[in-house]
């Protein structure tokens, strides 16, 4: 009985991560921030709950410019609107944004200032925004998305990421 107990609770676990796993992918992309004015990398994941909603948290680090160095995390979610034939699924983008930035300057005005002069900050914004999922594989796809972020730092961005189904 208790061998048959054991195989029943190793059949549960091993169909649950089987359908956890279908649900998870994670991949990278880059993009581009229209009042960061630059190009930015990310690292992204997504879990999908059921065919229409999927929360997907993301980091983007931005190059520096200007003495400026910016990056951002995004938690959002997807919520499926639409099939399009033969290219994939239309879904809204909406979540919560921190965006972080950091100024530095070193030796910039010849020790006017001092050696170097440094100022960090944050910023708390609101994300809308719409994206594509367009199936290459089984298991990969690439995602065009634009979107605006709302609050303490408004910008658009617009990108592409490529994302692997685990």
């Amino acid at each position: 009985m208790k061998n048959l107990i054991k195989s029943l609770i190793l059949a549960v676990v091993l169909f649950a991560a089987a359908q956890l796993q279908a649900q998870v992918s994670a991949g990278a992309g880059v993009v581009f921030g229209s009042d960061i004015n630059n190009i930015g990398f990310s690292l992204n994941g997504k879990y999908s709950f059921n065919e229409s909603w999927a929360a997907a948290p993301a980091f983007t680090f931005f190059l520096k410019k200007d003495y400026v160095s910016w990056s951002v995390l995004d938690l959002d979610v997807n919520y499926q609107l639409t099939a399009i034939e033969k290219l994939g699924g239309l879904y809204a983008i909406g979540g919560l944004n921190l965006t972080f930035w950091k100024i530095s300057y070193d030796d910039v005005y010849d020790g006017f200032w001092g050696d170097t002069l440094d100022a960090t900050g944050s910023d708390i914004g609101v994300n809308l925004g719409l994206g594509l999922d367009v199936s290459l594989s089984e298991k990969i796809a690439l995602a065009p998305e634009v979107r605006y972020t709302l609050g303490g730092a408004n910008f658009f961005r617009a990108g592409v990421k490529l994302m692997y189904a685990f």
